[in-house]
């Protein structure tokens, strides 16, 4: 089972966990009411380093009204999966300190003072940069290139330019990846899409490898030798 880890104060790389977020980013938060406590989702806008977090107003039509429990003064608990990174649930405690509702209903949040995480995946990644090459299992033919962003012996992150992308992948598409191993030949690796993300610039796709751990575990300790 992953372990809560709560940090007194924020470290640098809390800092950048915090600004790992992107606007547009689904997020959700907890919040007592003087009936009850709700957890619903919202968006997330933008923010102010060290000064403050922008949210979406939520939609009511949606999840009812909120105003009971969002407003000025009140505390609320956001949460957002940091999948991108490390695979980790990012979770602190804030308060509300203004609200807008034109030219948008914004809410804007008080800053954290610290985080808690908890790790999703069952391995931890390790951060490395390996140039692949994408393909299609069923015919092979090329979607085009890209980069692994981390790797373990059960998946990957690979991360590819917009303007190259030129083919739809959905959840569940299964992709060869073609990279070099450490003696120069090329390797291909299967494994299938279970979750999609994008920014600015990039798409990135979250990899289940196919093939066994052991064999995984093996190629991978070459690899992390070769491009450390």
């Amino acid at each position: 089972m992953a372990i809560l880890k709560e940090k007194v104060g924020l470290t640098k790389a809390d800092i950048r966990k915090l600004q790992s977020m992107r606007p547009g980013m689904s997020i959700d938060l907890q919040f007592k009411t003087p009936s009850s406590t709700k957890r619903i989702k919202t968006e997330f806008v933008g923010m102010d380093v060290l000064r403050s977090v922008i949210i979406k107003f939520p939609d009511e039509s949606k999840w009812g009204n909120v105003r009971d429990g969002i407003y000025v003064d009140n505390s609320l608990i956001v949460r957002y999966i940091l999948e991108d990174e490390t695979g980790e649930v990012i979770a602190f405690k804030s308060k509300v300190t203004f609200m807008l509702t034109k030219p948008a209903n914004l809410v804007f949040l008080s800053f954290p003072l610290s985080i808690q995480n908890m790790g999703l995946r069952s391995e931890q990644r390790q951060q490395i940069r390996i140039a692949t090459k994408l393909f299609y299992c069923k015919d092979l033919s090329s979607i085009g290139d890209a980069v692994i962003m981390d790797l373990s012996a059960g998946g990957c992150r690979v991360g590819m330019s917009k303007n190259k992308l030129k083919h739809k992948l959905s959840v569940d598409d299964c992709l060869s990846l073609r990279i070099k191993a450490p003696d120069q030949s090329e390797v291909d690796i299967e494994g299938e899409i279970k979750n999609i993300k994008s920014d600015d610039s990039m798409t990135y796709f979250g990899i289940k490898f196919s093939k066994s751990l052991e064999v995984m575990e093996s190629l991978l300790q070459e690899l992390q030798l070769a491009y450390e």
